[in-house]
């Protein structure tokens, strides 16, 4: 009976120790569970000194600006046709000289090339034998004509004198068009002279695009001996899709780059906007004329540009201020101040009296963009004096992410 006694007495007194530890473990813990509740609130982020001076973070207000919409818009350089020549042969001949190379700067009426062949003098024997034939053939049907109205000749005779008048002088002037055709001086060629050569002359002012011919080489009519451009006369070929078709007309000012210069910008101006569509992809050919130098452009350089087609005051951020998250944008705007002594500690290095700056992060609608600036709208009107932060959107919704993440453990 005694040692019963004693084993009860010895199970009493550790159920009671148990029962205090457990006692005590709970108010231990219980602090913990009111730090959990001081934890910092959903959809906001804070950044002490240190963080806000590594990321450059910059505050300002919501401002109103001037903002351009736009129409992005691809195509390519082109020139009018009557600024490009296919310079080619009117009358076979051999190639005697070649004047030109790709990349020759010449002038309208310039020699490129001569040809030569027999025919070319024959027909200039053939307009001098006429024209002198034309002469004698003239003063007969002007002295049958005299005889006729006298009554003294026969009308057969004059009939036969203006025929074969007729006949011949078209003769000449068909001989002295087709000489002019190929550039040879007519009256020269009635004085006397005879050449062996014609030339081939260019009927623009411009570049050469190409020579594809060698001496000797026999050119029939209508063979390619020189390609010309004229590319102060290039213009912008846009291709607007068929969403974008109403918002553009005539008058509108187009930037565009190429690819050889991206760094550059230049400028146009649509003058002609096209009336029916291009089935693959459907989209609508729009021509801008080219404003200041054109020097490095060439025809058929791929071209990517902006078509402004509106211009209003409208609220804006800059593009770094707005951040995008699945379909949703947002923006972070300065709540307050927070003590953050609880976090500092010997050794951070960190003033336990500074504040951090906290932000929340407030949802937008974007709208035009232009020149790094962006339209925005809100769900409810924020406080004229809100602070945003400018620059470091990304940053702020990353640290949020992190702290959302660390709670989660």
């Amino acid at each position: 009976m005694k040692l019963t006694s004693i084993l009860a007495v010895i199970a009493s007194t550790v159920l009671f120790t148990a029962c205090g530890d457990q006692t005590n473990q709970s108010t231990q813990q219980e602090p913990h569970g009111d730090h959990a509740g001081e934890d910092q609130a959903e959809g906001t982020v804070s950044l002490t000194s240190m963080q806000r001076e590594t990321i450059g973070l910059e505050l300002g207000t919501l401002q109103n600006r001037n903002l351009t919409g736009t129409v992005r818009v691809t195509g390519e350089l082109e020139l009018p046709p009557q600024y490009e020549a296919d310079i080619s042969a009117i009358v076979g001949g051999n190639v005697s000289t070649i004047n030109v190379i790709e990349g020759d700067e010449v002038q309208k009426g310039q020699t490129l090339a001569l040809l030569e062949h027999p025919d070319f003098v024959q027909l200039q024997v053939d307009l001098q034998q006429n024209s002198s034939r034309l002469v004698y053939l003239q003063q007969e049907y002007e002295r049958q004509q005299n005889l006729y109205e006298q009554g003294v000749g026969s009308g057969k005779a004059f009939q036969e004198a203006q025929a074969e008048f007729s006949s011949v002088k078209a003769r000449v002037e068909g001989l002295k068009a087709k000489l002019n055709m190929v550039n040879l001086n007519v009256d020269s060629i009635l004085e006397g002279e005879v050449y062996r050569t014609i030339p081939v002359v260019s009927p623009i002012k411009g570049f050469v695009r190409s020579v594809p011919i060698r001496i000797g080489e026999y050119v029939a009519p209508g063979d390619l001996l020189v390609e010309a451009v004229d590319n102060s006369h290039i213009y912008a070929r846009l291709m607007v899709f068929e969403k974008d078709v109403y918002k553009v007309k005539e008058g509108q000012k187009v930037r565009f780059t190429v690819a050889n210069a991206p760094d550059r910008e230049y400028s146009a101006t649509i003058y002609s906007v096209g009336k029916t569509f291009e089935q693959a992809p459907k989209a609508v050919h729009v021509h801008a004329e080219i404003e200041g130098g054109t020097e490095n452009l060439i025809p058929g350089m791929y071209i990517e540009g902006r078509i402004a087609v509106t211009n209003a005051s409208v609220p804006a951020l800059p593009e770094a201020a707005i951040v995008g998250e699945g379909e949703e944008s947002y923006i972070f705007i300065k709540t307050g101040e927070a003590s953050h002594e609880e976090e500092a500690g010997e050794g951070t290095g960190q003033d336990a009296s500074e504040k951090s700056w906290v932000f929340k992060q407030i949802p937008v609608y974007t709208g035009v963009q232009d020149n790094g600036w962006v339209e925005v709208s809100f769900f409810e009107p924020l406080p004229d004096s809100a602070q945003i932060a400018y620059n470091v959107a990304y940053n702020l919704i990353s640290e949020m992410g992190k702290s959302e993440t660390s709670h989660s453990h």
